[in-house]
C-alpha cells in the first residue's frame, strides 16, 4: 500500500509567514539581540520556532524545512529570504561594546570596564583572560576579540602606548603570533611597548633568522617615530570608519557570499508575494515532487498527474509536460516572448530580457502566475481530485495578472495603464 502524500502548505501562507517573521518575529528579536547579549541556546529555540513557523504555520510539533535556516537568512540578491541571521546579529552587537570601550572613552561604563577589567590600559584587552569573576557579559567581550581585532588598527605617533607584541600595528597582524613568541620573545618584554625598542635612532632587534622577522624589520625601516599619541582606527575592507554601524558588522561577519543570476527574476516590483515566493522554492527545487518523495523514501506513484506518462519532477513539470507548456504558450504568446519548454533555458531566457521595464515586469510577472497555477493544478489534482484544462488554467492566469494591474493603478497610473496595454495587445 502507497504511503500518504504530505500535504503541501498553500503558498500565499507561506509568503504571508514570511512577512510575519520579518517584520514582526525577527524584528522583536533583533531588537533584543541589539539591546542584550542573548545565550546561543535562547538563538538557537527562537531559529527553530521561526522555521517551524515558516513551514508549518504554526510552533507547535515538528515539520521538516523546505531549505535550510542557513539559506533562508541570506539575502535575495544571495538566493534566501533576507531573513536576519541572529546569531551573527548579536554577534554584531558584542562587538559594538568593545567598539565602544576604544573610541568611547569619556563614557562612564568604558571608565568603569577599563579601570576594573582592563586594570587602567585599554590595551590590556589583547592578554586578558576569560574568569570566573568577571560576568557572562565581560567574558563573552573577552572571547570575541580574535574577529575585532582584525578591524582595530593602531597607528603610530610616538610609540609610547603601543603594545609591540600584541597590538594590531604591523601588517604581519599580531605579532606573539606571527613570531611564535610563546617559544621565543627573542629578548623583548611581553608588555614591551614599540617606542622602548627604538634606542639611540636605531630599532633594538635581534638579528633576523626568520622570514616573519625579516618582514618586520624591513616594516620598521618605513616606521618613523613622532611627538603625536598613538591610536586606534576602526577599518572595514581597508575602509577607515569614524562610527560603528552594526548592519556593516553583520554583512562582514557573514562573509562574501556567491550572488545569484536569478534573484532579479523573482523579486520584482509589483509582484505577487505568494507567486514569488513558490517561484523561490521552485528555483532551489525545493518543492515535494514526485522524483524527490522517492529519494527520501516514500513509496509514491513516480508519474506526474498532469499527463501520467512521465515521471514527476521539476524539469518536467516546467514546461516539459505537454499540459504545463500549452498553458505557458499561451502565457508566453501574450508576452510576446518564444515559448521555450527547456527550464534552464527559460531561466536565461528571463534572465536576459532586453525590454523596457514595464514589458519586462510583466513578462516576470506572468511567467511567476504560471508556475504558481500550474503546481496548484498539481496539488487540486492530488489531493482534491478536481480536474481543470490548460485553458482554464490559462484564463486563471489571465484573470489574475488584470486583477493584479488594477490594483496599483492609483499607486502607479502610469506603469498600471502601460502594463495593461501591453497585456490586451496580443489578446
Amino acid at each position: 500500500m502507497a504511503s500518504p502524500q504530505p500535504v503541501s502548505s498553500p503558498s500565499w501562507i507561506l509568503s504571508f509567514e514570511v512577512k510575519a517573521i520579518k517584520t514582526v518575529i525577527s524584528g522583536v528579536s533583533t531588537f533584543w539581540c541589539s539591546s542584550f547579549i542573548l545565550p546561543k541556546s535562547c538563538i538557537n529555540k527562537i531559529n527553530s520556532l521561526c522555521g517551524q513557523f515558516l513551514w508549518n504555520g504554526n510552533i507547535e510539533g515538528h515539520h521538516t524545512a523546505r531549505v535550510s535556516w542557513e539559506t533562508v537568512t541570506l539575502t535575495k540578491d544571495q538566493g534566501g529570504l533576507g531573513i536576519k541571521d541572529l546569531h551573527k546579529w548579536n554577534l554584531a552587537c558584542i562587538l559594538k561594546l568593545v567598539w565602544i570601550i576604544f573610541f568611547r572613552p569619556n563614557s562612564v561604563w568604558v571608565y568603569w570596564f577599563k579601570e576594573v577589567i582592563l586594570k587602567g590600559d585599554v590595551s590590556n584587552y589583547w592578554t586578558i583572560s576569560t574568569s570566573t569573576r568577571h560576568s557572562w557579559l565581560v567574558n563573552k567581550m573577552i572571547k570575541a576579540r580574535e574577529l575585532i581585532y582584525p578591524l582595530l588598527k593602531r597607528r603610530i605617533g610616538n610609540g609610547r602606548s603601543t603594545r609591540f607584541w600584541f597590538d594590531n600595528w604591523p601588517p604581519l597582524g599580531k605579532l606573539y603570533t606571527a613570531l611564535d613568541a610563546g617559544t621565543s620573545r627573542l629578548g623583548i618584554p611581553k608588555m614591551a611597548t614599540v617606542a622602548s625598542l627604538f634606542t639611540s635612532g636605531s630599532w633594538n632587534l635581534s638579528f633576523a633568522r626568520t622570514d616573519a622577522q625579516l618582514a618586520l624589520q624591513i616594516h620598521l625601516t618605513t616606521v618613523t617615530l613622532s611627538d603625536q599619541e598613538d591610536h586606534y582606527e576602526w577599518v572595514i575592507e581597508g575602509q577607515t570608519r569614524v562610527r560603528y554601524k552594526t548592519g556593516e558588522m553583520y554583512d562582514y561577519l557573514k562573509g562574501v557570499q556567491q550572488m545569484v543570476p536569478w534573484a532579479r527574476v523573482i523579486w520584482i516590483s509589483y509582484g505577487i508575494p505568494r507567486h514569488s515566493f513558490l517561484f523561490w522554492l521552485v528555483m532551489l527545487d525545493r518543492c515535494p515532487t514526485r522524483d524527490r518523495l522517492n529519494r527520501w523514501g516514500l513509496n509514491v506513484d513516480p508519474l506526474f498527474l498532469l499527463c501520467n506518462t512521465h515521471p514527476e519532477s521539476r524539469n518536467h513539470l516546467f514546461f516539459e509536460c505537454g499540459f504545463s507548456a500549452d498553458a505557458w504558450r499561451k502565457i508566453a504568446h501574450r508576452c510576446q516572448l518564444q515559448p521555450l519548454t527547456v527550464w534552464g533555458d527559460i531561466i536565461l531566457q528571463l534572465q536576459r530580457l532586453l525590454r523596457d521595464r514595464d514589458s519586462r515586469r510583466l513578462t516576470l510577472l506572468a511567467f511567476q502566475a504560471s508556475v504558481y497555477w500550474i503546481w496548484t493544478e498539481r496539488n487540486t489534482r492530488l489531493h482534491q481530485q478536481l480536474f481543470k484544462t490548460p485553458e482554464t488554467v490559462f484564463s486563471t492566469i489571465d484573470k489574475q495578472i488584470r486583477n493584479r494591474l488594477q490594483s496599483f493603478r492609483h499607486a502607479n497610473p502610469r506603469a498600471s495603464s502601460a502594463m495593461t496595454q501591453l497585456w490586451f495587445l496580443h489578446s
